[in-house]
């Protein structure tokens, strides 16, 4: 479809499931990638990007079977291979991080790529943080492509830079337990460090040795390696956002019926930012039910340690009556795209005004109108999160809706499923 047009029918009421999470899926793909033995990841996210990370691993030598709900990894990094051509992460930039920090223990040289918008991004903390470690590493001018020389890491103490995106610290911890001596790993920078602790939660119950020192410090014991695991992947939090603020939008009430208690996830949080837009909420085990007002409320919010939230909590704000604003965000003009630019750009499109500033926006909300055609600029966040203003606000188009494949390519047959009504344009 090059667009669809959303038909707003008034408040939208539903009990949705959100798919599995993306960030888990990625993580979980490499510790059983690295766990000697065969693992089994029950229920993952089959998307573009984790389908990018299954294909780096792949390249590396590891086998990963696809059964009914499931992938069966035959994982160790002695099975590591150096790969017979450069390894594809698409557009994945989870995956590029972390197959980057993966192939630096495959016994040869590898060369990790991917599709012209990646190449865009930042990787150049992480291979410094891999060249502190031992590993012979090397990108273009701090963006990929990424060449390593392989041979693994030999550990010790690293600060890694992770302003521009935690998942640089995520992936130094991912590979730290098959390191040939200890690495202490400090994060340095504005981040959402809750990020990194989720990675750091997920190699303990894998059976890495990695102690807390600090808020911002790790150590791992090196060569303790990993163990084969059956698990299940948890409910995507930054997806099922997407969904609860089709509640906010339009006065509707949206269950999410796998929106797993207790998740480390950040973005589980941003049910108290939508409190604070006026919306209630409410849990019944892992259902989770979300409430919206007539009209959300204005919002002046720190998005530090969820920054991903900065398109759902925008969209919405622009139909607020009122000023919001957004900080904390300055990472996320190093996303797919400059979300920040992006949403000022096309919220304005329905007579918003949005003001930029160097870590956040300022939304002047509450007179969205269409007609408008938004450019997603190929970013499945901003697609998922103009959703909700256009189930809300009468014709508003959105350009290329395909672009959720990268992490919940159901959406827009869920929106359906829901009672949205959209229709495919030109």
């Amino acid at each position: 479809m090059m667009a669809v047009e959303v038909v707003p029918s008034g408040p939208v009421v539903a009990r949705l499931r959100a798919p599995a999470s993306k960030s888990v899926t990625n993580r979980l793909l490499v510790l059983a990638a690295l766990a000697d033995g065969v693992s089994v990841l029950e229920h993952p996210l089959d998307s573009d990007d984790s389908q990018a990370m299954r294909r780096v691993v792949r390249g590396l030598g590891i086998g990963v079977e696809e059964e009914p709900g499931a992938w069966r990894v035959t994982g160790g990094s002695a099975r590591l291979r150096a790969p017979a051509a450069p390894l594809d992460a698409g557009l994945s930039g989870t995956t590029m991080r972390f197959g980057s920090a993966l192939a630096a223990l495959a016994p040869g040289p590898a060369t990790v790529t991917g599709l012209p918008p990646l190449l865009r991004r930042p990787v150049g903390p992480l291979v410094r943080a891999l060249g502190d470690l031992g590993a012979g590493a090397r990108d273009h001018d701090g963006r990929p492509p990424v060449t390593l020389d392989g041979g693994g890491l030999d550990g010790g103490a690293v600060t890694v830079d992770a302003t521009r995106s935690s998942q640089f610290a995520s992936a130094v911890l991912l590979v730290a337990p098959c390191a040939r001596r200890d690495v202490r790993v400090r994060v340095a920078g504005e981040t959402a460090l809750a990020y990194v602790a989720l990675t750091a939660d997920l190699l303990r119950e894998w059976g890495a040795d990695i102690t807390a020192d600090g808020e911002a410090t790790w150590h791992v014991r090196g060569g303790s390696g990993y163990r084969a695991r059956r698990v299940g992947v948890e409910y995507d939090a930054s997806a099922a956002a997407h969904l609860l603020a089709l509640a906010v939008a339009t006065g509707g009430a949206v269950t999410v019926v796998n929106a797993r208690k207790g998740s480390g996830q950040p973005d589980a949080d941003l049910p108290g930012v939508l409190a604070r837009m006026g919306a209630t909420t409410a849990r019944e085990g892992d259902a989770l039910t979300v409430t919206g007002p007539d009209l959300p409320a204005p919002v002046d919010v720190d998005l530090r340690a969820m920054p991903d939230m900065v398109t759902t909590v925008a969209a919405l704000a622009a139909l607020a009556p009122g000023t919001s604003r957004i900080t904390g965000v300055a990472v996320a003009r190093t996303h797919e795209t400059d979300r920040l630019a992006a949403l000022a750009a096309e919220l304005g499109k329905l007579g918003v005004e949005v003001a930029e500033q160097p870590d956040g926006l300022v939304v002047r909300g509450g007179s969205a109108r269409g007609p408008a055609r938004l450019s997603t600029h190929d970013d499945h966040r901003l697609a998922m999160a103009f959703a909700a203003v256009a189930a809300r606000v009468p014709g508003v188009v959105v350009e290329d809706p395909g672009c959720v494949a990268k992490t919940y390519p159901e959406f827009w047959a869920d929106l359906r499923s829901a009672g949205v009504t959209w229709r495919p344009v030109a």
